[in-house]
C-alpha cells in the first residue's frame, strides 16, 4: 500500500464532504436498500457493500459497484456515498484492474461540475495529492498517462500538474517522465486540448533538461532509461537541451 500524509488528509476531506449521502437504512433481507439490475448484479454483491463500515470495504468487495454504478446499480447519490472509499482505494493502489479507474472517473466527470462547492473542492484537493503521490513512487500500478487521462476526463487544466512535475528532481518522478516519453510515441490521441498541451510539453525544452539533470546521479540502468528517452526526443525534433547542438 502506498500513501502519504497529504493523501491521507485529502481522503479525509473527501469523507467529510460526502458524508451527507448515507445509504438508506438497511432492511431485511439484504440488499433491499438500492435499485439494481438483477441480471447484471447479484444480491450477494450488493450485500457485500453493506456488511461492514465503508472505510473497511475492500477493492474486491467494491469492484462490482465500481463497474456498474449508476448504469445498472444505484443512482448518483449512491455513487457519492461510496466515492471517498473508491477513490481512496484507487490512490492507494488497492485496485488491481486499473481499467476500472477511467470509467468510474468518467461518471464523476460527466456530473461533478454541478456539485456543491465543498464536494468539488475536495475532489480537486484529492486529485492533486494523488498526482504528487504518483510522481513520488515508481513504478505505479496506475501509470502517469492513465493518471493524466483522469485529469483530462474531469476537465481539469493539465498545466498545473505538468508545472509541478517540472519542480521535481527526484528519481521516481523522472523515471515516470522517461517512461512517458518512451510510451507516448505518437501525437495527440484526441482533439482534447489537454492532449495537445501534453504534446507541446513533452517536446519542449523542460522535459529534456529534467532528464539530463537527474541522469548524472542515477544508477546505470536508470540512467539508460533517461538516455533512451532523450534519444526519442531527439527523433521528435524538439529543441536541444543544455550543451547540445
Amino acid at each position: 500500500m502506498s500513501g502519504s500524509v497529504e493523501l491521507d488528509g485529502a481522503c479525509g476531506r473527501l469523507y467529510a464532504a460526502f458524508a451527507r449521502y448515507p445509504l438508506p437504512a438497511a432492511r431485511c433481507p439484504l440488499p433491499a436498500t438500492t435499485d439494481y439490475c438483477d441480471h447484471c448484479v447479484t444480491a450477494d454483491e450488493v450485500a457485500a457493500t453493506r456488511t461492514r463500515p465503508m472505510r473497511l470495504l475492500t477493492a474486491a468487495e467494491l469492484q462490482p459497484f465500481v463497474t456498474r454504478t449508476v448504469s445498472t446499480w444505484g443512482d448518483m447519490a449512491e455513487l457519492k456515498h461510496f466515492l471517498p472509499r473508491v477513490l481512496e482505494l484507487f490512490a492507494h493502489e488497492e485496485v488491481e484492474d486499473t481499467t476500472t479507474v477511467w470509467p468510474f472517473m468518467n461518471k464523476i466527470g460527466a456530473a461533478w461540475h454541478n456539485w456543491p462547492d465543498d464536494e468539488r473542492s475536495a475532489i480537486r484537493a484529492f486529485l492533486g495529492a494523488w498526482w504528487r503521490t504518483t510522481l513520488g513512487e515508481y513504478p505505479r500500478r496506475l501509470d502517469v498517462m492513465e493518471m493524466l487521462e483522469v485529469v483530462g476526463v474531469l476537465d481539469v487544466p493539465v498545466g498545473p500538474y505538468l508545472a509541478h512535475w517540472e519542480t521535481r528532481r527526484d528519481e521516481a518522478a523522472t523515471r515516470h517522465l522517461a517512461w512517458l516519453v518512451r510510451d507516448f510515441t505518437c501525437h495527440s490521441a484526441s482533439a482534447d486540448e489537454w492532449y495537445a498541451a501534453l504534446d507541446r510539453w513533452i517536446e519542449g525544452p523542460v522535459v529534456r533538461c529534467l532528464l539530463e539533470a537527474v541522469s548524472a546521479a542515477s544508477a546505470q540502468k536508470v540512467a539508460a532509461e533517461f538516455r533512451h528517452a532523450r534519444e526519442i526526443l531527439d527523433q521528435l525534433g524538439g529543441p536541444p537541451g543544455p550543451g547540445r547542438t
